[in-house]
């Protein structure tokens, strides 16, 4: 008797936390992607059953192997397809009569792979037609999901990452897996990735509505190719967003050749993207130019500081890196005003005759050799009734204590504080009482600015 198909929700509720994973293609050869797929989850401290699947049988990676889905007795949450096309889609098929959930398809060979692709896609649709599960993908990249321990993907990158409030979506695996990294080196925790692939069942839509639903999500982050929902999409994102939440997207394919690309990546059509840019803006969508500026606006957004305005308070221990990040938030139309006579004279208490006390504030290099002065001067800006936002630029950090009194500042006010931090690359191993709040850290004024212009889209403040 076929098994009833699961509802979206039922779905992903059982891939995101599966009690049985079975991985059709396991190997014990290193480099195919079967065997990586066993090692992560393994590696990653996954907690469930995990049965591989390969024709010899035997035993993979300590673990009894099943010759054939049809060997496993009871339900299975979750197969993973990592064999050539030919052999997932025979594997497909067998999912059809048993207790299936999801089936998540890393394979690849299907509507990107152009004339080659065709009648292995037209296959697919005819088995998804009347299939009693939901298929992420194929080509795809896999789910992580570090509160579950699960790191379901062929893929290193998502290694080590910590759970938090950002939820990511992507067409594009290896665009996930670097954005997940780099939000991962600033501390930013992530609640759960699906790399969505073709998307030939689950989509983008689907995805959103559910991971911006969960309790534990405060911002989804997109890598779209294109919006194959695109109404639901708006519906999910706009009702996300009135509810407080944020989505940051990227789309990509806005050039002519950039949709050239997008098809033979993942088989879509790329869209209108004046259209596209305008649904976002409606919708409450803050849409970042390129992978790196979406992740410097999701670091921004994942601490859950809303400013009430677009005031701008700046410290720096260098004059010029003041003047840059001043420069930047006025062309971004942030005000930086001078002030409070207060504070300027709280201020004066650690800033030399040479320095300044206005707005920028130059603590010049004297900081240095003081390592709680940086915290005090930016816990005395951020309490300024005249400032939203307060951004504290430092270079090298020659003393431990000078990121505590940075860590201590944030901690003291409900305000944005960003944080550019230009030797952070050399000093990394200091910084994790930044990394342990989540305190949006960047590595020059240009970045920031982007975590600026994002901070800014939640009061409606800056265009």
């Amino acid at each position: 008797m076929a098994v009833r198909r699961p509802s979206v929700a039922e779905a992903l509720d059982a891939l995101f936390d599966p009690s049985t994973i079975a991985v059709v293609g396991a190997s014990r050869t290193k480099g195919k992607l079967g065997q990586a797929v066993l090692a992560l989850l393994k590696s990653n401290g996954y907690r469930g059953k995990i049965i591989p699947v390969n024709p010899s049988g035997g035993e993979i990676e300590g673990l009894a192997a099943a010759r054939s889905l049809e060997e496993i007795d009871g339900p299975i949450d979750v197969v993973v397809l990592a064999t050539p096309v030919g052999v997932a889609l025979d594997a497909l098929e067998t999912c059809t009569r048993l207790d299936v959930k999801v089936v998540v398809g890393v394979t690849s060979g299907f509507s990107e792979a152009g004339e080659d692709g065709h009648n292995n896609e037209m296959r697919l649709r005819r088995i998804m037609q009347d299939a009693p599960f939901r298929l992420v993908g194929p080509n795809c990249e896999g789910v992580v999901r570090p509160a579950s321990d699960l790191q379901l993907t062929f893929s290193p990158m998502f290694n080590g990452l910590r759970p938090g409030p950002v939820a990511m979506i992507s067409q594009s695996g290896a665009l996930g897996g670097l954005m997940a990294l780099r939000l991962g080196e600033r501390g930013v925790g992530i609640n759960a990735i699906v790399s969505s692939g073709n998307e030939t069942d689950l989509t983008a839509a689907d995805l959103l509505e559910y991971l911006g639903n969960d309790p534990q999500t405060r911002v989804v982050l997109c890598y779209v190719e294109e919006l194959r929902d695109g109404r639901r999409f708006a519906e999910a994102a706009q009702r996300l967003t009135r509810a407080g939440k944020h989505v940051v997207a990227v789309k990509g394919g806005r050039s002519r050749a950039g949709s050239r690309a997008v098809e033979s990546h993942t088989g879509a059509m790329a869209g209108d993207d004046r259209v596209i840019s305008a649904v976002f803006r409606e919708t409450g969508v803050f849409r970042a130019r390129e992978s790196v500026a979406a992740v410097d606006a999701v670091t921004a957004l994942a601490a859950g500081r809303r400013p009430a305005g677009n005031r701008v308070g700046i410290i720096s221990v260098t004059g010029g890196l003041g003047v840059e990040m001043t420069d930047l938030a006025e062309s971004a139309g942030f005000e930086v005003p001078v002030l409070d006579e207060a504070t300027q004279t709280a201020l004066s208490r650690y800033v030399p005759f040479y320095g300044s006390v206005s707005n920028p504030v130059d603590l010049t290099g004297v900081v240095l050799a003081n390592p709680t002065y940086v915290g005090r001067c930016l816990e005395a800006v951020a309490a300024d009734p005249g400032v939203d936002i307060a951004i504290a630029i430092i270079t090298f950090v020659p003393d431990q204590q000078f990121i505590e009194a940075l860590a201590e500042a944030f901690d003291s006010t409900g305000k944005p504080i960003l944080i550019v931090w230009t030797g952070s690359a050399r000093s990394n191993a200091s910084g994790e009482a930044l990394r342990e709040r989540a305190v949006p850290v960047y590595d020059s004024p240009a970045r920031a600015a982007s975590g600026l212009s994002a901070l800014a889209a939640t009061t409606g403040e800056v265009a």
